[in-house]
């Protein structure tokens, strides 16, 4: 990598750095204390905020990089290719029974820079853990981007008969340029539009910082 890369890279990790062994341990605790989440909701969801507040920042980090290269998107898909994801994407996301890894998209790990509309090839390793399933649900896991709405759902599998696949979609880049995380949410439904439903909770969020499994970067 030349010496302006290597620079811009440095420049980006600074920004975060001091947070990222923090994000990894809060994002470990969250899982760990699992059980907690239903009789402390208030704590739960404050660390989960400052979850979300570290990875925004990281983003924000992210696109400040990017927006250094102008227009060259041959030079920003090699600084993603060189990029360090930690407060962006982990190494595997993992939500309920579900945990997904190594995305790819047009055959570039984790990160891609597209056209406005631009169609994406993508593949990403699944797992859906049947012991955490009812045997005849039909578990969906819907995959969107966040602030534009779901896109698509892959596994699609009996609890009774899910484990580890290899799932390809889809998806369809935003018109207006910007930096969009895919993120994915599992769901028990039988029909795909009930399943884009629940994209939202019943509080409105979607899927939080922690299902985070790619970046794309649209220039316009």
């Amino acid at each position: 990598m030349d010496p302006f890369h290597i620079l811009l890279v440095k420049e980006t990790k600074e920004t975060f750095m001091q947070n990222m062994k923090l994000v990894s341990v809060v994002t470990t605790c969250l899982t760990a204390l699992g059980g907690i989440a239903y009789t402390n909701t208030g704590w739960t969801r404050s660390v989960e905020s400052r979850v979300k507040e570290w990875s925004d920042e990281a983003v924000e980090a992210l696109k400040k990089a990017v927006d250094k290269l102008g227009d060259d998107c041959q030079a920003i898909q090699e600084h993603l290719n060189n990029y360090s994801w930690k407060g962006i994407i982990e190494d595997k996301a993992i939500s309920g029974p579900v945990t997904l890894k190594h995305l790819e998209l047009n055959d570039y790990s984790r990160a891609i820079v597209v056209k406005p509309g631009e169609k994406i090839e993508a593949e990403v390793k699944c797992n859906i853990d049947s012991e955490q399933c009812s045997l005849w649900g039909l578990y969906r896991i819907v995959i969107g981007i966040k602030g534009e709405g779901p896109q698509t759902t892959i596994g699609n599998e009996l609890g009774v008969i899910a484990g580890k696949s290899r799932e390809k979609f889809t998806l369809i880049a935003p018109d207006k340029a910007g930096i969009y995380q895919v993120r994915f949410r599992p769901i028990n439904a039988c029909f795909k539009s009930k399943a884009f439903e629940g994209w939202k909770d019943d509080e409105g969020n979607e899927p939080d910082a922690k299902t985070t499994i790619g970046i794309i970067i649209v220039k316009s």
